[in-house]
């Protein structure tokens, strides 16, 4: 039998080996050089590995030899090597002159013992470019691209190639764009995001809006601070999303309270919702969307911190007859918890109907319904403790591994192991070195489980619930 004859899924094993192979032996990494030589300066040249090879320019290297067998493999080539792209701005001005832009031939870069480099303009714009005019010219490869991933691109001629690259592209699945999609993009741009505006377009399940500080060279462009609010139209609609993804912080024009409030009045059907690293959303914000997908709600993750640890921006407030945790227990899918709120209280813990599973972290700036008194904080905290590790046993008995993590007054609270990680340098002080008993050092920090990342914050230590406790009696913890 000849292999053309196979079936098609014995075929597609025999093709992903084959371009797993390639990938191997393929071109790992990409090479550059330290310094270019100017018409005025001459410098030593330094090689030096510049990063890994992308996955997308792996996996496209991997076929070149496979696509050019017959039609049916290169199809099959196409199918593979276009699911993923990912589309960044070129960053560098220097060109190694010795090193073929063709990475097959990488296997000279060893053999140069003098490299030579002469600073030459690249268009930063190019690969985004090219891609725009391939899908133009061939509209049938599109149908083979499930994910887009754009970085790097924030000006509006970026931001207009941008568009013209996702109106060709009708059958995706995920797409990652920068924030100022939202602020500069029309609302056709938007429905072709989406993927809702032709009848035969399938829609976006995955969206993801990343945001970074600009430099003052593009912020001080006078057509770039301009919000069309394209989410205004009634036609751009979240109904059909699965996911929904804030990442990183920016003074730009933000993502704020106000565009999720306008996200959530159709985003009814989503399963997972992510901010991280972004301090111009506060819980207000977060709620609505909770609130628009409470039936379908799977995974929530608000965390706010950035590279502040403990010290996140403030989560902000609800109105007066709304209360976080009644909101999260009324999610009967959520399964996946990790958020950032402005007060927690043992009622979070209180429904046995829950199906919270794996890690779960909750961050608050203070306890609900205690007054300022110490021994009302305290007994607050003794009683979410208890109702933390009672949710664990129950979750454990309905086979679901439940691990809680509450941060809270500067310290992580561990109610599985009855411990505490903290730095409790000024409490031991406070009670004249009689303070704790017993203690051990501790692996977390400010950033959870990553630790310090070298901060001034100093060693942190751990000790156990009863200790912690006493020392808040006696005033050398203040909660």
């Amino acid at each position: 039998m000849h292999i053309s004859e196979f079936p098609s899924e014995v075929l597609d094993q025999i093709l992903h080996e084959a371009a797993k192979a390639n990938a191997d032996d393929g071109v790992l990494w990409i090479y550059g050089l330290g310094h270019a030589d100017t018409e005025l300066q001459k410098t030593k040249l330094t090689r030096f590995v510049r990063g890994p090879t992308s996955p997308d320019s792996l996996k496209w290297d991997a076929i070149s030899s496979l696509r050019h067998v017959c039609r049916r493999w290169h199809e099959w080539s196409l199918h593979y090597a276009l699911q993923d792209l990912y589309l960044r701005r070129w960053r560098g001005s220097e060109r190694w002159a010795d090193l073929s832009i063709r990475r097959k031939v990488y296997d000279i870069y060893e053999l140069i013992d003098k490299p030579v480099g002469v600073p030459v303009y690249r268009d930063p714009y190019l690969e985004l470019r090219q891609t725009a005019d391939l899908f133009l010219r061939y509209p049938s490869v599109t149908r083979n691209v499930k994910r887009l991933w754009f970085g790097g691109f924030f000006t509006r001629e970026a931001e207009m190639l941008i568009a013209k690259v996702l109106r060709s592209c009708r059958y995706l699945e995920t797409i990652s764009v920068p924030w100022t999609m939202l602020r500069h993009g029309s609302s056709q741009d938007w429905r072709n995001l989406l993927g809702i505006a032709h009848e035969d377009d399938i829609p976006v399940k995955s969206l993801e809006l990343q945001a970074q500080c600009l430099p003052e060279n593009i912020t001080n462009v006078s057509n770039i601070a301009v919000d069309r609010q394209p989410l205004l139209d009634s036609k751009v609609e979240f109904s059909h999303l699965k996911r929904l993804k804030l990442f990183g912080n920016t003074t730009f024009m933000p993502v704020n309270d106000d565009d999720l409030a306008t996200i959530a009045r159709s985003a009814t059907n989503l399963e997972e919702f992510h901010i991280t690293c972004l301090s111009t959303v506060t819980i207000r914000g977060v709620m609505d969307i909770v609130e628009s997908a409470q039936s379908s709600l799977r995974v929530l993750e608000h965390s706010p911190r950035s590279n502040d640890g403990f010290f996140h921006p403030d989560p902000g407030s609800l109105r007066e007859d709304e209360h976080v945790c009644d909101i999260l227990i009324k999610c009967p899918k959520l399964r996946d918890l990790s958020i950032s709120v402005p007060a927690m209280c043992s009622h979070i813990f209180s429904s046995t109907d829950v199906l919270w599973e794996g890690e779960c972290q909750i961050r608050a700036l203070k306890l609900c319904d205690s007054d300022h008194t110490a021994k009302s904080k305290l007994d607050g905290l003794r009683t979410l403790l208890d109702s933390a590790r009672t949710l664990m046993d129950n979750q454990h008995r309905c086979k679901r591994d439940l691990d809680i993590e509450l941060f809270f007054a500067n310290c992580i609270f561990d109610p599985r192991d009855c411990v505490v990680h903290g730095d409790f340098a000024w409490a031991q002080v406070a009670s004249g070195g009689s303070w704790p008993v017993t203690k051990t050092s501790s692996s977390k920090g400010p950033y959870g489980s990553t630790g310090l990342y070298g901060k001034d914050e100093g060693d942190w230590e751990i000790v156990s619930e009863e200790e912690y406790m006493k020392a808040v009696e006696s005033g050398w913890i203040k909660i």
